[in-house]
């Protein structure tokens, strides 16, 4: 793989830079720590982090105009280099009160990353309130440099330096600027006699963009039960990723009386890039690819269906289904006004199912004691957006959504009746 030390965004980090810069697909990770953690070691760990991982050492460059056979027919090419990035901004300010963190969460989710040579990347470092022992870090990135698998590894590696600051660096993978992933991917499957496939939204009315904020709420499966999901899964020959869509289709689907719904499906390309990139690579590499499934049927039946429309989309129509891309005529004809009106609503659900992230407990004088992720929705997105992950042999089930387009009493219910069946999924087998 050739590195280098300049290169132009590829044209999906391109559009998911875009819509981070309208307020849209933010990623934030909180981290609720305890132990010695100071301005000056969370400095220190960021520094050797950026120096780690090219793509946090790189800011972003206007670089001409570029041309396209989409609507505005034109576009401002953006480039990624590292000479003279500056080092990652770190704020610290101090909590008066133990949920004031979640009024600072939402000013990250609604500021883009701006600022002249500054890596798109930032932190903030919220300092316990007098009587607590809890330090919050709030790590704030641009999707188009960072998916669920690398804030992940980014948490990891950072709670790593935070806990060892004497342990030597691993620059595996350092040096340069690795290409985009379409760069390392095989033309994606187009079929042009497809029909467009619009999205299915769920009920909303139209809202400001002002009058809007993510929120987040998540629930946690016990190891126990996590053990005995992961046994279930390989007895069904099912996935994570099917199962949570077939529970989370059919909570909305009785609820809203949807016998059928689409959802975007967060696909990972890491392993089919060539050259692999390695399962360290920081970076991009998903697309987002929107299938359509009835909600009635039975719910093995259903994630299975999941599951086998999303690989036969994969394989046949991966152009035409994917999100990430310039709309064409098709989506102003037969779907620029129902987003509109439904408060930018792109669809009714979002999942990602990232792998086991390998973050831990106990990191030395550290230790993590829980973790928030959230993905801003509030400018532009699904009405929910479900990030699911395994932390220290537990399920995580974070459930994003765009308030008031959906209610706190809805949210709730539906991450409730995931969290249930997933608790009793021994008992519907």
């Amino acid at each position: 793989m050739v590195l280098t030390m300049r290169r132009q965004l590829g044209e999906q980090e391109r559009l998911l830079h875009n819509v981070h810069m309208f307020g849209g697909l933010t990623g934030v990770q909180v981290l609720h720590l305890c132990g010695k953690v100071t301005h000056n070691s969370v400095r220190i760990a960021l520094d050797r982090l950026q120096k780690r991982h090219p793509m946090l050492g790189a800011h972003l460059q206007i670089g001409g105009v570029g041309l396209t056979r989409e609507m505005p027919f034109f576009y401002l090419r953006r480039f990624l280099v590292m000479k003279g990035t500056r080092p990652i901004p770190l704020r610290l300010a101090t909590c008066k009160t133990p949920r004031e963190w979640r009024l600072h969460l939402q000013r990250e989710l609604k500021k883009p990353i701006r600022g002249w040579r500054r890596p798109q990347i930032r932190a903030l470092l919220l300092m316990p309130v007098h009587g607590s022992d809890q330090t919050r870090l709030l790590i704030t990135t641009d999707h188009a440099i960072a998916d669920a698998r690398s804030a992940n590894i980014l948490t990891r590696h950072l709670l790593e330096y935070l806990g060892h600051p004497d342990r030597s660096d691993d620059t595996t993978g350092a040096g340069g600027l690795a290409p985009p992933m379409e760069a390392l991917l095989p033309a994606k499957s187009c079929n042009p006699c497809a029909p467009h496939m619009p999205a299915i939204r769920l009920p909303a009315s139209f809202s400001h963009v002002w009058e809007r904020e993510t929120r987040t709420i998540k629930t946690r499966i016990s190891r126990e039960q996590t053990l005995k999901v992961k046994k279930i899964l390989a007895a069904k020959r099912s996935s994570l990723h099917g199962l949570l869509s077939a529970l989370a289709l059919k909570s909305l689907g009785e609820k809203y009386h949807l016998e059928e719904m689409t959802i975007l499906s967060n696909v990972e390309f890491r392993d089919q890039c060539d050259p692999d990139p390695g399962a360290e690579a920081f970076g991009c590499y998903i697309d987002v690819v929107r299938t359509r499934h009835r909600t009635d049927g039975p719910l093995w039946t259903l994630a299975s269906q999941v599951m086998f429309g999303l690989v036969t989309t994969l394989a046949r129509n991966q152009a035409g289904a994917s999100v990430l891309r310039m709309p064409d005529l098709d989506f102003y004809r037969l779907e620029a006004w129902p987003t509109v009106k439904t408060g930018m609503r792109l669809d009714a659900l979002t999942i990602t199912s990232a792998t086991d992230s390998g973050i831990g407990r106990n990191y030395g004088p550290v230790t993590l004691r829980d973790m928030n992720i959230s993905v801003s929705l509030a400018a532009i997105g699904a009405s929910y957006f479900v990030v699911s992950m395994v932390r220290d042999g537990a399920l995580d089930i974070h459930l994003c959504y765009a308030h008031p387009c959906v209610s706190d009493r809805d949210a709730g219910a539906l991450l409730d009746f995931i969290g249930q069946s997933l608790e009793n999924l021994e008992e519907t087998v």
